[in-house]
C-alpha cells in the first residue's frame, strides 16, 4: 500500500467535503485522512504527486472556501455518559459484504429490523398525512434522471445501465469470449448499446416524472420505498455509506404553504419519535455535497432557505454519527421541471427519507439485537410490528 502526503494546506472550512470527494482523484485511491493537519492518500499504486496535489488543489478551492453559519441543531437527544457500543453486534456473517465494498447482504435479525423500521415509518409518518402508496422500478430513463439536474449535481454517485447492443455478430462474439473463459468478460468497445436507463439514486424522482405536466387538483402526499444506487469510490468504506441501499420516502406535492407546514410537522415527529426510542443523536441543518463549480451558490441557498435537515444517529464508540433520515424542501425546482401544477399554480415539493440499512446500523450500535434490552418505546413498537409480521411463526417472541 502507498502513502502520499499532500503540499496542499487543508483549508479552515470544507474540510469533511474534500476528504470525501478526494476519493475520486484517481480509482487507485483507497483511503483519505488529515494527519498533523496535512492530507494524506492511501492508493493501491503509486500515484504521481502532481496528480494527488492537483486534485487537491481543486477540490480545496471548490469546497475550501465556503464559509457557513455554525449548524444549529434542531433537536438533540444525548447519550448517557458511557455509551458503549453492545459488542461484537455488527456481524459480518448477518451483515455480510458482498463482492465490491458498499455491497451488502443482511440476514436475521437485520432483514427483520429492515421490514420492521419500513413498516414504522408508514405506521408513525406516512398515515398522519393520508399518504397514498406507489411501486417504483429501480431504474429510471436518463431523460426523466437529467431534468432533475442530479447528472449535473452528483455525477459521482451515478450507475448506468445497459445492454449489448442488439447485433447478431455482438452477441456471438461476447458469447464465444465468454466460452473460452470462466472468468469474466468485458464488452469490447461498441459493443454496448446507447445508455437509456440509470439505477435510481433517489425515490422521489419516479413520483415527479409519474406526474410530469399533471394538473393536480389539490395538494397531495405519496410513500414509496425503492433500492437506490449510489456509487461513492472507496468512501464506502465508511459505516452505512452503501452502494445500494433501501429509501422509504414521505413526499409532498403541493403549494408552497402546504409543504412548509408539512415539514414542520416532521420536525415534531421526528423529536417525538427519537425521543420515545431513545435514538441518540442531533436533528442538524445539512448541504448536499454538490460537485459542481457552483457549490458555493448552492450551498448557501440550501443553507439559508433551511431545505435540508438531517437525523445524524451517534454511533458508540466511534467518535462518529450517521445521517440515517433527511427531510428535504425544494420549492419549485420539480415543479418546474416536470411541469406540475396544483390549483392552478406551480407544484412546490419535500420529501421525508429514511435510509433503512443505516437505521439498522444505528440502532444496533446503540440498543444491541437483544429487543428485552431495548428502550421501552422501541421494544413496544417493534412488538406491535411482530403481532402483524407475517413471517414470524406462530407464539414465537
Amino acid at each position: 500500500m502507498n502513502r502520499i502526503r499532500s503540499s496542499v494546506p487543508v483549508p479552515a472550512h470544507g474540510r469533511d467535503l474534500v476528504r470525501y470527494a478526494a476519493a475520486y482523484i484517481h480509482p487507485a485511491v483507497e483511503r483519505v485522512w488529515i494527519e498533523d493537519e496535512a492530507w494524506w492518500v492511501e492508493s493501491a499504486e503509486l500515484l504521481p504527486q502532481t496528480l494527488v496535489d492537483e486534485g487537491f488543489e481543486l477540490l480545496c478551492r471548490r469546497f475550501g472556501s465556503v464559509e457557513l453559519p455554525p449548524l444549529v441543531p434542531r433537536f438533540t437527544l444525548a447519550p448517557p455518559a458511557g455509551l458503549t457500543a453492545p459488542a461484537a453486534e455488527i456481524d459480518p456473517a448477518r451483515f455480510q459484504p458482498s463482492g465490491p465494498p458498499g455491497l451488502f447482504i443482511l440476514r436475521t435479525p437485520y432483514s427483520d429490523l429492515m421490514r420492521f423500521f419500513d413498516w414504522i415509518t408508514l405506521w408513525r409518518f406516512a398515515r398522519a398525512f393520508g399518504a397514498r402508496d406507489e411501486l417504483y422500478p429501480n431504474v429510471i430513463p436518463i431523460e426523466q434522471l437529467a431534468l432533475t439536474q442530479h447528472l449535473r449535481a452528483f455525477p459521482e454517485h451515478l450507475h448506468f445501465v445497459s445492454h449489448l447492443s442488439e447485433d447478431l455478430r455482438v452477441l456471438e462474439s461476447f458469447a464465444a469470449r465468454a466460452r473460452a473463459t470462466t472468468g469474466p468478460v468485458q464488452p469490447e468497445a461498441g459493443e454496448l448499446a446507447p445508455v437509456a436507463l440509470m439505477h435510481n439514486p433517489s425515490t422521489c424522482y419516479h413520483c415527479y416524472a409519474a406526474r410530469r405536466g399533471a394538473q393536480l387538483p389539490d395538494n397531495e402526499a405519496v410513500t414509496a420505498v425503492t433500492r437506490c444506487h449510489r456509487y461513492e469510490s472507496a468512501n464506502h468504506s465508511d459505516p452505512g455509506r452503501l452502494m445500494e441501499f433501501t429509501l422509504r420516502e414521505i413526499i409532498f406535492i403541493g403549494s408552497a404553504d402546504y409543504v412548509r407546514e408539512t415539514r414542520e410537522t416532521c420536525m415534531k415527529m421526528i423529536e417525538d419519535w427519537a425521543t420515545a426510542w431513545s435514538l441518540y443523536g442531533e436533528l442538524l441543518p445539512a448541504n448536499d455535497p454538490f460537485f459542481t463549480d457552483d457549490y458555493e451558490a448552492k450551498a448557501v441557498h440550501q443553507h439559508r432557505l433551511a431545505m435540508k435537515y438531517e437525523y445524524r444517529a451517534v454511533l458508540p464508540g466511534t467518535g462518529r454519527t450517521l445521517a440515517v433520515l433527511s427531510s428535504n424542501l425544494h420549492a419549485a425546482t420539480f415543479g418546474k421541471a416536470f411541469d406540475i401544477r396544483v390549483g392552478g399554480m406551480r407544484a412546490n415539493t419535500g420529501c421525508l427519507g429514511f435510509g433503512l440499512e443505516r437505521l439498522a446500523i444505528a440502532v444496533v450500535m446503540q440498543h444491541g439485537l437483544d429487543p428485552a434490552r431495548w428502550p421501552e418505546g422501541l421494544r413496544r413498537d417493534y412488538a406491535l410490528w411482530q403481532a402483524a409480521d407475517a413471517l414470524r411463526p406462530s407464539g414465537q417472541p
